[in-house]
Order: C-alpha cells, then sequence, then structure tokens
C-alpha cells in the first residue's frame, strides 16, 4: 500500500457545544471510527497490503477491492478532518479589530 501524505493531527472531538452548533458532527465522528475499524480489519485479513511491494492487482479481486477501500479510507478520512477543522473556524466568533471603536 502506498504510503499516505503526511497529514495534520485529527481535531479534538466535538464537546457539546460544538454539537449544538453543528450536530453533523457526531455522525462525521463515527464515520471515522467506522473507517478506522474497517480498514484494521482488511488489513488484519488481507496482511500482504502492508506490504509496500505487492501488487493488489495480481492478488484477486478481493484483495485489490480491499487496497482500494484503505485508500479510499485515508482520503475520505482527510477530508472529514478539513470538514471538521472548517465547521469549527466558521463557529469562531470573528476577532476583535481594535481600529474599530463601537463604544458608546
Amino acid at each position: 500500500m502506498r504510503r499516505p501524505r503526511r497529514v495534520p493531527p485529527a481535531p479534538p472531538p466535538p464537546r457539546v457545544p460544538d454539537l449544538v452548533v453543528a450536530p453533523e458532527l457526531a455522525s462525521i465522528i463515527l464515520l471515522e471510527h467506522a473507517l478506522d475499524v474497517a480498514a484494521d480489519a482488511l488489513l488484519a485479513e488481507h496482511q500482504t497490503l502492508i506490504d509496500d511491494f505487492h501488487r493488489p492487482r495480481d492478488q484477486g479481486p478481493v484483495v485489490f477491492l480491499a487496497h482500494t477501500i484503505c485508500i479510499r479510507a485515508a482520503t475520505l478520512r482527510q477530508t472529514l478532518w478539513r470538514y471538521r477543522h472548517a465547521v469549527r473556524e466558521a463557529a469562531m466568533p470573528p476577532a476583535h479589530d481594535p481600529t474599530d471603536d463601537n463604544t458608546f
């Protein structure tokens, strides 16, 4: 299996206030965990996937598709992390502009 590109660390799990603002984060977290479990199970069943020099297409459709799932799961996981980062940034209050003096 090709080595994935270096990815930023996973964002911390959402807290209750995060879920109030963006309840979809609960299902995103579940999907991330499901992807991890599926990839681990596939690697346990098809240990040749760990070998960087294996050729999954030559090992039949089951191994080839397991390899494809692992690769796509890694890509989807990165997308989910980016989504969580974007939601967190969107929920942050805007920074106070010190030049904007709106005192009454």
